[in-house]
């Protein structure tokens, strides 16, 4: 400021916008990193992945979008199919049946069957609950609905494909 006009010069001005745009930019800049993190750091999710040694593929599992990409590890990591299901939002777990050639992804609310040939989906079987996190294969290639803290919840029946659910023994009174 100058003493006789009380105003800026071009020097103060040139200042006075440069330090105002640094801190707009700063301010920009940070709140952008702040929009990119999850609002709930635990709530970030685990990757979802199965490996087919013997073919050299891995399955990963999109947990938001509900599809499959299908990679092949030969040399390089390259893309060679997905498995999508109408209806899929999510991926929980993927088993991978390799005797009888089969693909089991659990999903929100299904368990859904694909050939390991083709990828194409061959059955989508309902009413899942949601406390089921993860899907195990038994000696026979059933799969096996298994809740967070372990228990068996349900059965695939391997000739109907049709959901088999646990009984729950009561308690002794």
């Amino acid at each position: 400021m100058t003493a006789a006009t009380g105003s800026l010069g071009s020097r103060g001005l040139f200042r006075l916008t440069s330090v105002l745009t640094s801190a707009f930019v700063a301010a920009v800049l940070t709140f952008s990193l702040a929009a990119c993190q999850p609002a709930d750091r635990a709530v970030v999710q685990k990757r979802v992945e199965a490996k087919w040694v013997d073919r050299q593929l891995l399955f990963v599992g999109d947990p938001r979008l509900g599809t499959v990409r299908i990679y092949h590890l030969r040399a390089a990591p390259l893309m060679v199919g997905e498995l999508r299901a109408p209806g899929r939002n999510e991926v929980r777990d993927i088993s991978l049946d390799t005797a009888n050639g089969r693909i089991w992804v659990l999903g929100d609310g299904a368990l859904y069957l694909h050939d390991a040939r083709t990828y194409s989906l061959v059955k989508r079987i309902p009413a899942v609950g949601s406390g089921t996190v993860r899907v195990a294969l038994d000696a026979a290639g059933a799969p096996l609905l298994i809740a967070e803290n372990g228990t068996q919840l349900a059965r695939v029946d391997l000739q109907t494909l049709t959901l088999q659910r646990q009984q729950l023994a009561e308690g002794v009174r």
